[in-house]
């Protein structure tokens, strides 16, 4: 068998906006391609003189957020500090920009492109990713080792070059620092946030003077932040400001902070757009069980009388209950309790309530709403019996469609897997044994071969991470453990085959953010409700779509379905899973399913096999069709012209204008204080002959930085008025800072102090070095080049002139317009021929006899629907169902179309999913059924949908059933009689 390999969709809406959104941040830049250098001089994003200012970057900012729909930035936020102690204590000032992507929904992929995009627009070449562990730092090695062929196919093999930093290899620094393509510098937090680290010390293998981190500083690199809820601590933030940045980057689902949040994809949207699997939740609890052991922590009561409320097991009368048992520092559980388990050092050392934890003098902690128990074997065995049998159930279900599948178990402690009689290891070894024999393709596979596991971490003195056994094991053990590591960390594709036998992965925290794998379809929690690991970062591993053996993605709801075994109630599981996400800020999906509760989608037999009309409807749907697209060249090219025209062009760029040193200062009066308000007018001077005069009202409460739009004035703090006798005074916190009414202060705010500054300026329009535009529009468009070249030849002169003025603006626009013809063009001019009576798609793999909709809303879909139940994904398409149901039984059948039925489109418009099929009893003299296809818009005037694709789509699947013969109509579900009206008018007019 042929070696798996993923493929990647490089047209996911989802994708190109958040890329997008990023790149437009610097619109107007001119490309910055760097002169021929010696070998040894450093390459840099920008020159050292070379500012980006923050009213420039605020009004791209605020211009992305609004097409996007997120919250408009009033400020340009920075992070402002010092670098690390005794490395570098001066200020630096780095603008932090956000994107929050969904787990699963391709994170890396996004930033790994918009490197690619910000070479091509803005000629930028030095990218540092920083990540908090290793688990992250091998994932962005395995994507970019997977997507490279992808990107050099989009990107006319532009060279791209991964340094994945190592400490005992600084020599490859100087090779970050003075190539001139593309080169990304890969490297853990902890490998730089001490001053010890080697990045910080003087090196033989390095020639020069410099340090090895003064070779990054020297690019001014791009800073690309994965999971930075990680780096949110003041050393963190020293640790990475010490590498002069450009700028950052942050790229996570659950970040603590958004600055500058330029784009959002949130757990909803990800579930409306099905771009993450359903979830579906069993719980295996045990109740009422006198013999179990458990402590949960309800509630601390504040200062000043601290004590914190328990509720545990307590002997009473030679019997046990459940209790509550009020705790202060120095008691001693046991005592309260009478149980032996609290027997072991249970006294109260400390209660902390900023925390949220209860500390004995063992040294457990015992957090607020949580609890600690030992592992409970029988809950244990019944959550891996469950997992191992739905396992099996969905692989058997999958296999047909090429798809591996694969389960995730999160464990309570290392050694219940590792150690000799290892109690996990065994229960998971004999529940398989006692299972595998009944489902084929898990026949004659032993335990050991289809299991393992991958734990602990060791810190080397680089500060990166190396997998490690945790318990003494023997040589070979420990040869075993390291080819899991490979497997399970840097070979996903051999993990996805169907001929590899490891299929359970057993974990404890170390895959709890930054590994993932689009086949997990089960996770099972062994692990306490204490474990560190948070519900959403547990689901995060399996939420990605899966993939079969060719490597393409797997859609439909059907089938991608994550499990979650737990262990405690579907309720309590579900409601602190939703409660995460509002922690977090985001609106979360609907509630996981419960699988025990689930309601299934029934299919009516006596449609699917008996109905005549439906057969005869399936038949005609069922068409082997390929679509043939006959250009017009000259319409195309006259189409294109007249685009381009019409368009307008970004023209007049912000250029570096070289100025000299800038010994600024601020001149602040109070032009009238009085009760509860002040009249302030600040100056702005430099020795340029500069000057910049405000006037405002503020009040208290008010931050004048934030007013102004100017972070320079951010040590005038927060103002405050005070009253001094029979006067008031305005007073600024931050500085310490009070005027009275006609006083002055001058002074030099922060950023100036003697520093050489460039200034972005609107200059007149210069000319820039160009590139061979012909020849990229070429290859992203898809035209040729003679034809290109022709569009481009017709174009009006003062049109093509913003080509020399801004090179990479105008390209942006230019190709974006000739796509946009060319999908119109062929939209407007395809053609489909029928090549056969048999068709390419499997009616009982689309129609299964039940279908599960978890996390979908289902509705009844009345006596005439092809299943019980249907689903419904907007407000439009449940109008649409009880549309045909107030028909009655003019409707013979209907049903939705299900993702997996396509019509093959061209690539640059997008395969075509359809909604519903209806058949309907006409009478018009003679009784005759005819079979429709709805596409349910909130408005049948093509011209009015809202996206241009959408247009495309349906013009096209026009001209589709129209070929095979089949009625094809776009309809508004709230005007429910005239839908068979315009298609009898329409075969009357013969349309």
């Amino acid at each position: 068998m042929s070696p798996l390999q993923l493929k990647f969709d490089a047209n996911q809406e989802h994708q190109l906006q958040a890329v997008s959104s990023v790149v437009r941040l610097f619109e107007g830049l001119p490309r910055y391609d760097e002169a021929f250098r010696l070998g040894d001089e450093v390459v840099a994003n920008l020159p050292p003189y070379q500012e980006m200012v923050d009213s420039w970057l605020l009004d791209n900012l605020t211009a992305v957020q609004k097409d996007n729909g997120l919250p408009l930035s009033t400020r340009l936020e920075r992070d402002f500090g010092p670098g690390l102690p005794r490395v570098e204590d001066r200020n630096f000032s780095v603008p932090h920009f956000t994107v929050e992507m969904e787990t699963g929904t391709g994170k890396t992929y996004v930033y790994l492109r918009t490197i690619y995009e910000l070479r091509q627009r803005y000629g930028w070449s030095k990218f540092v990713v920083v990540v908090p562990s290793l688990a992250i730092y091998e994932g962005v090695i395995k994507n970019v080792q997977i997507t490279r062929d992808h990107f050099r196919a989009l990107y006319g093999n532009e060279p791209f070059d991964l340094v994945a930093y190592d400490g005992a290899q600084l020599s490859r620094l100087r090779h970050f620092a003075t190539a001139n393509t593309v080169t990304v510098l890969l490297i853990t937090l902890d490998a730089f946030n001490k001053a010890t680290n080697n990045l910080y010390k003087a090196s033989e293998k390095l020639p020069g003077e410099r340090r090895p981190f003064q070779f990054i500083q020297e690019t001014r690199p791009v800073l690309i932040l994965d999971e930075p809820q990680n780096m949110e601590s003041e050393k963190s933030r020293q640790a990475l400001r010490t590498l002069n940045p450009l700028l950052a980057l942050r790229y996570s689902a659950t970040h603590r902070t958004s600055p500058n949040l330029v784009y959002r994809l949130s757990p909803f949207d990800a579930y409306q757009r099905s771009l993450v699997k359903r979830i579906e939740v069993w719980g295996v609890t045990e109740r009422d069980n006198p013999n179990l052991e458990f402590l949960t922590l309800d509630e601390i009561t504040p200062p000043p009388r601290i004590t914190a409320r328990v509720r545990t097991r307590v002997t009473d009368r030679g019997g046990t209950r459940e209790a509550e048992v009020i705790l202060r520092q120095g008691d001693d559980l046991f005592a309260k309790t009478g149980r032996p388990e609290h027997q072991a050092g249970y006294v109260v050392e400390n209660i902390n309530a900023g925390a949220g934890y209860v500390e004995f003098v063992n040294g457990e902690r015992l957090y607020l709403h949580e609890g600690m128990g030992p592992s409970r074997p029988a809950v244990f065995r019944e959550q891996i019996r469950q997992t191992i049998r739905r396992h099996m159930e969905r692989q058997s279900e999958l296999l047909g469609q090429g798809i591996k599948v694969l389960s995730l178990f999160f464990i309570d402690r290392v050694a219940n897997y590792t150690a000799e009689d290892g109690l996990i290891r065994r229960l998971f070894d004999e529940e398989y044994e006692r299972i595998a024999p009944d489902y084929p393709f898990f026949r004659g596979r032993r335990a050991e071969e289809v299991r393992q596991a991958y734990f602990a971490q060791m810190r080397r003195k680089d500060g990166r991470e190396e997998a490690v056994d945790t318990e003494g094991r023997t040589v070979e053990e420990r040869q075993a453990e390291k080819r899991a590591f490979e497997l399970i960390m840097r070979d996903k594709e051999r993990l996805l085959a169907l001929d590899e036998p490891v299929s359970f992965i057993f974990a404890h925290s170390a895959l709890k953010e930054g590994w993932d794998n689009p086949n997990v379809f089960q996770i099972c929690t062994l692990n306490q409700t204490q474990s560190e690991i948070r519900k959403r970062q547990e689901i995060g591993r399996g939420l990605r779509l899966c993939v079969n053996q060719t490597g393409e993605r797997v859609r439909g709801d059907e089938v991608n379905v994550l499990t979650v075994v737990a262990n405690e109630s579907y309720r309590d599981y579900a409601r602190r899973l939703q409660q995460e996400y509002v922690e977090d800020g985001d609106a979360p999906p609907p509630l996981p399913g419960n699988a025990r509760l689930k309601r299934e989608a029934v299919r009516r037999d006596e449609i699917f096999y008996h109905n005549e009309h439906f057969q005869r409807f399936w038949e005609q749907l069922n068409r082997r069709v390929r679509y043939r697209v006959r250009v017009d060249t000259p319409a195309l090219i006259e189409e294109c012209v007249e685009r381009l025209n019409r368009q307008s062009y970004p023209g007049h760029v912000l250029v570096v204008e070289k100025g000299r040193i800038t010994l600024g200062a601020w001149k602040v009066r109070a032009e009238r204080v009085e009760k509860g308000k002040a009249r302030l007018t600040l100056s702005l001077f430099d020795e340029e002959g500069d000057e910049r005069t405000v006037t405002l009202t503020v009040r208290p409460g008010d931050d004048i930085a934030k007013e102004v739009k100017d972070d320079r004035l951010r040590n005038l703090g927060v103002v405050a008025i005070r009253e001094e006798g029979a006067d008031y005074r305005v007073v600024f916190t931050g500085s310490g800072l009070t005027l009275a009414t006609g006083q002055t202060h001058e002074y030099t705010p922060e950023g100036f102090g003697g520093q050489v500054r460039e200034r972005f300026v609107q200059a007149q329009a210069e000319r820039y070095p160009v590139f061979n535009l012909i020849e990229r529009a070429a290859q992203q468009t898809g035209l040729t080049r003679p034809t290109v070249n022709a569009i481009f030849r017709r174009m009006r002169p003062d049109k093509k002139r913003f080509f020399l003025q801004n090179p990479e603006g105008f390209a942006g626009v230019c190709i974006a317009e000739l796509r946009n013809a060319l999908a119109d063009h062929i939209a407007e001019r395809i053609e489909f021929v029928v090549e056969g009576e048999e068709g390419p798609f499997d009616r009982e793999a689309l129609f299964p006899p039940r279908r599960a909709f978890p996390q979908k809303e289902v509705i009844e879909a009345g006596p005439k629907g092809l299943y019980d139940l249907v689903q419904k994904d907007s407000d439009v398409e449940a109008r649409y169902v009880e549309a045909i149901k107030q028909e009655g039984d003019a409707i013979v059948f209907y049903f939705k179309f299900p993702p997996g039925f396509k019509v093959d489109l061209p690539t640059l418009i997008g395969d075509y999913n359809p909604d519903w099929g209806v058949a309907r009893v006409h009478r018009n003299g003679q009784v005759e059924v005819r079979a429709y296809v709805h596409e349910t818009k909130g408005t049948t005037e093509l011209g009015k949908l809202q996206f241009p694709h959408e247009r495309r789509k349906i013009r096209c699947a026009q001209r589709f059933f129209a070929t095979i013969g089949v009625n094809y109509l776009t309809v508004d579900p709230q005007k429910v009689g005239g839908w068979w009206e315009v298609e009898e008018r329409q075969q009357r007019l013969n349309i």
